[in-house]
């Protein structure tokens, strides 16, 4: 990121102005930074929440997405990037897969399982991360099938087998939702071309999805009831901090105090997974409210541009609108939110059509000169 901002004021110096597109989101984004820093001043432990303050470095992404991706051609190049790197990302995880299922099968053992505690990561460090990832360029990725050639369907294909096997709910939801959303713009032949891996893999993987689909009926396990102590918990931190929340960084710290159940030890509460009831536990209604704002003025910005926008620059905007999708969808059951991996992902993919949009009748990479 610090290489691409640099090479930007180089450009800008040394060769060439290059035109600064600032996208509309930066000023409910802008809101959420004020809202968190005020969030920090509150909190009872400032320094716990250096981390969040650290992560603003990631916003620039946006302004580098919307300044460089200003043409179709540029958008399909990026495009083709990020699936050449999600299907090699997704080939070794299958095969991860591969591997942790034949374990399970000689061990029986809970925490063998590539469905439950032992997912699939790929490159990646923890297997939310990695189908949070693989979500974003599947979803952004169904529209531009309208441009790509045929060979790129087979590594769309990989993917979908990725997102199968990673055996991630809240992902599955995300990419059904995100789908559903755009499939009544894309062309018939676009929603076949998707739908059929889809089915094809569901339908090979079905053993695997029915046992991942029956534990979550399993009240026994910890990361079925802890999803209610997640909201339980939460909802409290609200009503005792409701406008600066409990600091950010200390929703770990505050559940112990609010937890009256089963031993805490038996699952995960560094945060609530879910981006709503963490923004507003954590940080409070007022940045809770400023993180809906950008939300909405997202879904605005995009859709305005899909109505004004030729035919053949659709495409890339669909992709944002589907991934944008995805992400609020899989949100509902992960802080993806706060994996920094996913937001530079989803920051670059919803940003294209704003470089995108005051060059609609002009392609910059065909001007001579």
């Amino acid at each position: 990121m610090g290489a691409a901002v640099l090479g930007w004021i180089l450009l800008r110096i040394f060769k060439r102005p290059v035109p600064f597109c600032w996208p509309s989101y930066f000023v409910p984004l802008a809101a959420f930074i004020a809202t968190t820093l005020l969030s920090l001043a509150f909190s009872p432990d400032p320094a716990t929440g250096r981390h969040q303050i650290e992560k603003f470095v990631l916003f620039p992404m946006g302004l580098l997405a919307a300044t460089f991706v200003t043409s179709e051609s540029r958008a399909e190049k990026a495009y083709k990037l990020l699936l050449a790197v999600a299907v090699v990302s997704a080939a070794t995880a299958i095969v991860q897969f591969g591997i942790a299922e034949a374990a399970f099968l000689r061990t029986g053992n809970i925490a063998d399982d590539p469905t439950l505690l032992k997912r699939i990561t790929g490159p990646l460090g923890h297997w939310m991360t990695f189908s949070g990832v693989q979500l974003l360029v599947w979803c952004a990725a169904i529209p531009s099938i309208v441009v790509l050639s045929r060979k790129w369907i087979a590594a769309i294909s990989v993917i979908t087998i990725a997102i199968v096997l990673s055996n991630t709910r809240g992902v599955w939801l995300g990419a059904a939702a995100a789908f559903a959303f755009v499939a009544i713009a894309l062309p018939r032949r676009v929603v076949a071309t998707v739908l059929v891996p889809v089915l094809i893999v569901g339908l090979l993987a079905s053993p695997l999805i029915y046992r991942r689909v029956r534990m979550s009926f399993d009240t026994g396990l910890a990361t079925n009831y802890s999803r209610m102590a997640y909201l339980t918990v939460g909802a409290e931190m609200i009503k005792d901090h409701p406008l600066f929340g409990v600091g950010p960084e200390r929703v770990d710290d505050e559940f112990p105090k609010y937890y009256g159940g089963p031993e805490l030890k038996n699952f995960y509460y560094g945060h609530l997974h879910n981006n709503f009831l963490q923004i507003g536990a954590e940080r409070g209604l007022l940045c809770l409210a400023a993180f809906l704002w950008l939300l909405v003025e997202l879904y605005r910005s995009l859709f305005s541009f899909f109505k004004r926008s030729d035919e053949e620059l659709r495409w890339p905007i669909l992709g944002s609108i589907a991934a944008l999708t995805g992400f609020v969808v899989s949100g509902l059951n992960e802080y993806n939110f706060g994996d920094s991996e996913v937001l530079v992902l989803l920051l670059f993919l919803v940003s294209i059509p704003f470089g995108l949009a005051p060059h609609v009748q002009k392609d910059p990479d065909s001007q001579p000169g």
